[in-house]
């Protein structure tokens, strides 16, 4: 019998079929684990803006009042930009818009938002609920829905 080097094709074919049923598996996995750890991130973030929007709320420049989308011609935490300008932050996030608007509390109140870019229906949400200020406490309440897909939600 001849000495013979290399693969036969059944080999081949065995390998490339494990190799297809091991990436089936875990390139789902994978995905929801991206997802799950970029709405952990807007999550942190949205905790960010909270803890500047007491900062804002105290300083000279907020008067008693939150950075908020007021409307036009007033959009100053309309988005990313105007909140990280605003509130002297330094948040970057490809995933997610943000915008802070009036409401979850008191009259003047504030609930901030990021949406997830792909998924629109994908929100989570940081409201003052309520806050007492100055000198008060407040408590941090982000919700999340995502009814698509409910285990992108951080816990």
């Amino acid at each position: 019998m001849p000495d013979s080097k290399g693969f036969t094709l059944t080999e081949i074919l065995t390998v490339l079929i494990i190799i297809g049923l091991l990436a089936a598996i875990a390139a789902p996995n994978y995905n929801t684990y991206v997802q799950q750890a970029a709405a952990q991130a807007a999550q942190n973030n949205l905790i960010s803006i909270y803890g500047a929007q007491k900062n804002f709320y105290l300083s000279p420049v907020g008067s008693g009042n939150f950075c908020v989308d007021t409307g036009p011609p007033n959009h100053i935490c309309s988005d990313l930009n105007k909140i990280n300008t605003n509130l002297s932050l330094n948040i970057t996030d490809n995933n997610f818009t943000y915008k802070c608007a009036r409401g979850g509390g008191p009259a003047n109140g504030f609930q901030c938002t990021a949406t997830n870019i792909s998924a629109g229906t994908f929100k989570l949400i940081v409201t003052n609920n309520p806050i007492v200020l100055p000198g008060g406490s407040g408590t941090i309440n982000p919700s999340c829905t995502y009814p698509a897909h409910p285990n992108y939600c951080p816990s």
